[in-house]
């Protein structure tokens, strides 16, 4: 695989106006995010949380991210993704400013609860909103723009997050609060109406006589056959996810001996590799394989979370970060590049929330692992929860088709 920056500049002056405004939207809001994540953990252990509430506060806000992106699918067919955003986001400002003024574990894991509600909602709307004015040919590079900038934001948002720690653990939720204020106002304002789309092709089927029952109900099987086996990777992954935020700044801190205002660096060095190597290992995914795609992001980021559990050099740490930052965003993209052309018969607002809701359950289980494990063995032992989970999502890719080569033109109906 060559690198053409003149391929690249190109494709990207190719970029449609609601592209470029969303991807400034996700710049903004991911910066508010990445000065507050990291410290998450290390607030919760200042206000006097235990491992194990630790793991509840993880999982509260993905039950809670599972309800809002559920809602989203569910109201995408009478209220807009384009409306549905700054929904969220001004849902999730305002539990953020909440969680500023917590001093004790439990108002932080109800506002916490609350912040997963609006980020749910948000989270569907915008990849919703993506299938509806992308190209169908460039979806994977699209999706992959969208994430490296993102990521802008959370190369930028660490070293301001690490300035403010050494203040106030606080300051951090003020600070997304208002970014997240800031991209809901921009997604009333300059988002672009989504284009007219036929009607929802199986909601007809299942208004008119249609087939009979034992015919319909083997469409059905057909239809959600590559939502599950695609749900099986976002499963694990997910539960990944939980295990490895519930324990990674207290591992940096502790274990690799980071201080605090240094722990938020991984993200920044994650966010670096998505800006520089996802776009591009996205569009080598829409040229020559999704799936496979998919399972390299993946075995990447497993190779940096390798070198945490392994103690080997901060440098090496860092520096495999921004490999798997580029693997991560080009494994996101790709996937729900996956998902888009599974849902093609219809439905999509539903499939999407129903397929990456599901999946939240997986950050539950990490979580809830991980922090048992925590409490109960120790730190280093948790972390390996996370390591288990990426193989086994990796794994289950043997499961998904590996999908033809995609037409040229518009995302079909959602």
């Amino acid at each position: 695989m060559r690198f053409d920056p003149r391929t690249a500049v190109a494709t990207v002056r190719d970029l449609d106006r609601p592209i470029i405004v969303l991807a400034a939207i996700a710049f903004i809001s991911q910066v508010g995010i990445s000065v507050m994540l990291p410290l998450l953990p290390l607030f919760a252990i200042e206000v006097g949380a235990t491992p194990r509430e630790l793991g509840l506060m993880v999982s509260i806000f993905a039950v809670t991210q599972t309800l809002g992106q559920l809602g989203s699918g569910a109201l995408s067919g009478r209220l807009s993704p384009r409306r549905q955003m700054p929904v969220g986001q001004l849902s999730y400002a305002a539990a953020n400013f909440l969680i500023a003024t917590s001093t004790a574990a439990v108002p932080l894991i109800t506002f916490r609860a609350l912040a997963g509600l609006g980020g749910g909602l948000s989270i569907i709307a915008e990849r919703l909103y993506i299938a509806r004015v992308a190209d169908r040919a460039r979806l994977a590079f699209t999706n992959g723009v969208i994430s490296a900038a993102g990521s802008s934001g959370s190369v930028l948002g660490p070293a301001i997050g690490g300035y403010l720690a050494l203040q106030d653990l606080r300051i951090p939720f003020i600070v997304v609060g208002i970014t997240a204020t800031i991209a809901g106002v921009a997604a009333i304002a300059y988002l672009p109406p989504e284009p007219d789309l036929p009607p929802d092709t199986d909601a007809v089927a299942a208004d008119s006589a249609g087939p009979a029952l034992a015919v319909r109900l083997r469409d059905q099987l057909t239809a959600i056959r590559p939502f599950g086996a695609l749900a099986l990777w976002n499963l694990g992954f997910s539960a990944a996810y939980g295990g490895w935020i519930t324990t990674f700044g207290p591992y940096a801190n502790d274990r690799l001996a980071l201080p605090v205002n240094q722990v938020t660096l991984i993200f920044a060095m994650f966010g670096l590799g998505s800006i520089i190597l996802g776009p591009w290992l996205s569009r080598r995914a829409d040229l020559s394989g999704r799936r496979r795609m998919v399972a390299i992001g993946s075995i990447l980021v497993l190779a940096n979370l390798a070198s945490m559990i392994l103690k080997l050099p901060v440098p090496v740490i860092f520096g495999s970060a921004i490999v798997a930052g580029g693997g991560l965003a080009a494994a996101n993209a790709s996937w729900f590049a996956l998902l888009t052309i599974a849902t093609d018969g219809g439905r999509r607002g539903r499939a999407f929330g129903l397929v990456t809701a599901l999946s939240n359950l997986g950050v539950v289980a990490g979580a809830t692992l991980a922090s048992e494990i925590w409490q109960g063995v120790g730190i280093d032992e948790a972390l390996l929860v996370a390591a288990v989970f990426l193989v086994l999502a990796t794994v289950s890719l043997v499961l998904v088709r590996a999908e033809a080569r995609p037409a040229e033109g518009p995302a079909a109906a959602t």
